[in-house]
């Protein structure tokens, strides 16, 4: 194949390596993170080891020997650590999650060699000499004991190179999928010798059949190599969709043993397993479980494995111990289900929630249609095909939500760096991580509640010293959790630090002039004032903040994706930010009501109940706002008709809607009530943007525009300090009467 038909290639395909690179990058990165919790945890190391090898052997495929070449020795340090040479601790710690960074970016530029400038191949220099350091001579030294079991064992270690048989039938869609198989067969060569290959015609059409963007490759091939089965067919994971693939190798009796094993039904000890297929017998195995029994009180590091001491003392092949693990690891990972997925275009999936949106308003006009015409029949036909569309809108909208969870474990990294270079110590905790949220809104929310965690880790918790002083632990703790609430999600970042200094606050805002000088408003009020644009209280600037930049821009995103934020301040013992986001941002169930010729929908989940009022005698204020009594209690009441200046006819009879909100429940007054909805909301105009208490709008299937009412907006509007007075004049005029 000729240079220009390689770069075709790789340009093909190089999104799909990328997307799946990134994976395996931010898995090493959760990985590093929880290893440093669990440094004895084999099962986090082995994932480690898998996810650097597994981004290496992709991008050999690809021919990108930068990122093959650098993530060898990485995957050398993470080797030596599975042997036992070396332990992990936080300078090790430190330098992996460093190469990390380095990987993802020569993953990145992959495309793009200019990228990779003189100061980035320095610092990858540096990376370098830094990992041979530990791997050549840094190493941790093995217990005698262990040192025994590994020399003996590495006596019956056989690495000469077998000759693998490999029989490989492209699928029809391969060229059209972005792959080559040519550039797989390259690869092989790279990482054996290769004896032999042959292409097979078998499933060549006549000429005037054959069609040049189909694929008809079939190749067989003898590869020499030491390298293992896994590393085989890795070459081909990219294609595993599209090939017919069967690796096959002479086999030993050890294999013969090993390949019984992977046939075997499920067994969960390794020592069964053995003795199961005949590789030891049920007397050595004792013996061998006794020897490592008196190792028992030794550190994890110095331990010899059982599988070590199974090849040393009971002559149990290598590739027989690494079939039996192989085995417990495949039982491991299959455990919990067998759950398969597909991956799929985010804006080919927007595209089908858009089309899904329109279904949804035609079969609403659909609706008006079958009830004007009173045929039974095709009312109830129309009935079962609006239940129908409301099964396929939730099973649509399921498919584009994640896990917050996804999004809180990056954070990891960032809280541990952060901390590193503010000089504290922070315990963070991660709670409700399974909740799950639109993907659209988990991408928009990421950099907000970035800027909030550095947040709390510059201004809210103190350095060791000073909460030592205050009588609290050194290290601070730092909570990120999400949990579900009345249709929405609640965020929450909780830290234990120095709160808000209210006074500060106070005394800034009266120098900027946003609060005139003198007066003292309510605490919410002047903990909100963090949020103004350009406003800081940091005595010095920082790398993280002290120029008033963020704040502003953080509640402004969360208030577009119709969302809200609150900040319940503990002076001395630290700060809470709650912040509240719809579900999702495309379709809703709606609680439709009119006032005039407007009409309005209210989220569903947050309507309690319906009452009546007291009609058009009721006073109110120049915003619309009055007062019920409702079972004893005070209920804030809202009038739509004054308080956006609707036209109407003022009917006697109207009624109150009781909704639930973050400052409570408060009542809406409408004049109809038109029932439940299926709501596609559609964003305002930049002319509407400004307009308090609305939050979207929506067609209904009539081709009337129904505006969707924010009900945690309309509650400032309703149930501030201007409300409550109404309450009480009100309250003692109904008494009067």
């Amino acid at each position: 194949m000729s240079d220009d038909a390689d770069l075709d290639f790789i340009a093909a395909a190089m999104p799909a390596f990328i997307s799946e690179a990134a994976e395996q990058i931010e898995a090493i990165e959760t990985l590093l993170l929880e290893l440093e919790e669990q440094p004895d945890n084999r099962e986090l190391l082995d994932s480690l080891f898998r996810c650097a090898h597994t981004v290496k052997g992709s991008a050999g495929i690809f021919g990108l020997s930068r990122v093959v070449e650098f993530t060898h020795h990485v995957e050398t340090l993470l080797d030596k650590m599975r042997d036992g040479v070396i332990a992990l601790n936080p300078d090790i710690s430190t330098l992996l999650l460093q190469c990390n960074d380095q990987i993802k970016f020569l993953v990145d530029t992959a495309a793009d060699e200019s990228a990779d400038t003189p100061e980035q191949k320095d610092t990858r220099a540096d990376l370098v000499i830094r990992l041979k350091s530990l791997t050549e001579s840094g190493a941790v030294e093995k217990p005698a004991a262990a040192v025994a079991v590994a020399s003996n064992a590495s006596a019956v270690v056989d690495n000469s190179p077998r000759v693998w048989s490999i029989s490989a039938r492209f699928g029809q869609e391969t060229f059209r999928n972005g792959m080559d198989p040519l550039s797989i067969a390259r690869y092989l060569g790279t990482i054996g010798k290769v004896v032999s290959v042959r292409c097979s015609v078998d499933t060549l059409p006549p000429l005037v059949n054959l069609n040049p963007e189909s694929c008809y490759l079939s190749f067989f091939m003898e590869l020499e190599t030491a390298a293992s089965r896994d590393d085989i067919e890795g070459a081909f994971s990219f294609v595993m969709d599209d090939c017919e693939l069967d690796v096959v190798a002479p086999e030993t009796p050890g294999q013969k043993l090993a390949r019984a094993i992977e046939e075997m039904p499920e067994t969960p000890r390794l020592g069964d397993l053995l003795v199961s297929v005949g590789a030891v017998t049920q007397d050595k195995l004792d013996q061998v479980l006794s020897t490592q029994q008196q190792t028992r009180g030794m550190p994890a590091v110095e331990k010899p494995k059982l599988g070590d001491l199974l090849e040393a003392q009971a002559g149990v092949a290598p590739e027989v111990v690494a079939a039996a693990l192989g085995k417990q690891q495949k039982l491991r990972e299959s455990a919990p289900s067998e759950e398969r997925y597909i991956r799929v275009q985010a804006d080919r999936l927007d595209a089908v929630i858009n089309l899904l949106g329109e279904l949804v308003i035609a079969g609403a006009g659909a609706t008006l249609l079958a009830r004007g015409s009173k045929q039974v029949a095709l009312v109830e036909a129309n009935l079962h095909m609006n239940s129908l569309i409301e099964e396929i809108r939730n099973g649509t909208l399921g498919l584009r939500m994640v896990p917050v969870g996804e999004t809180f474990s990056r954070f990891r990294r960032v809280v541990r760096d952060t901390a590193s270079s503010l000089g504290k110590e922070v315990n963070f905790e991660i709670v409700g991580g399974d909740a799950e949220l639109d993907k659209s809104m988990v991408e928009k929310i990421a950099d907000p509640l970035m800027h909030l965690v550095r947040n709390s880790l510059d201004h809210g918790l103190e350095p060791p010293q000073e909460r030592l002083a205050a009588g609290k632990p050194a290290a601070g703790k730092l909570v990120l959790s999400a949990r579900h609430e009345t249709g929405a999600i609640l965020i929450r970042i909780e830290d234990d630090g120095r709160g808000i200094n209210r006074d500060r606050v106070l005394q800034r805002a009266w120098n900027r002039g946003l609060v005139e000088q003198g007066m003292v408003p309510p605490d919410d009020e002047i903990n909100m004032l963090i949020f103004e644009p350009g406003f800081s209280t940091a005595e010095q600037v920082t790398n993280l903040s002290g120029r008033g930049v963020g704040m502003d821009v953080v509640r402004r995103n969360i208030e577009a994706l119709r969302g809200s934020i609150r900040l319940n301040n503990n002076v001395g013992k630290g700060l809470q930010v709650d912040i509240r986001l719809p579900l999702t941002l495309a379709i809703i169930d709606g609680f439709l009501v009119g006032v005039g010729k407007s009409k309005f929908v209210l989220p569903l989940e947050a309507v309690v109940e319906v009452i009546e009022s007291g009609g058009n005698n009721v006073k109110v204020d120049e915003r619309g706002r009055h007062c019920v009594e409702l079972r004893g209690a005070v209920l804030p009441v809202v009038r739509l008709r004054t308080l956006y200046s609707v036209e109407s006819s003022n009917p006697e009879r109207v009624s109150i809607v009781v909704v639930n909100s973050t400052r409570g429940q408060y009542g809406i007054e409408v004049e109809v009530l038109l029932g439940q909805n299926q709501t596609v909301i559609k964003p305002l105009g930049r002319l509407f943007k400004t307009l308090r208490g609305i939050s979207g709008s929506s067609i209904l299937g009539s081709g009337e525009v129904a505006l969707i009412l924010d009900v945690n907006s309309l509650a400032e509007l309703t149930t501030g300090a201007q409300a409550a007075a109404i309450a009480a004049t009100t309250l003692n005029a109904s008494a009067a009467s």
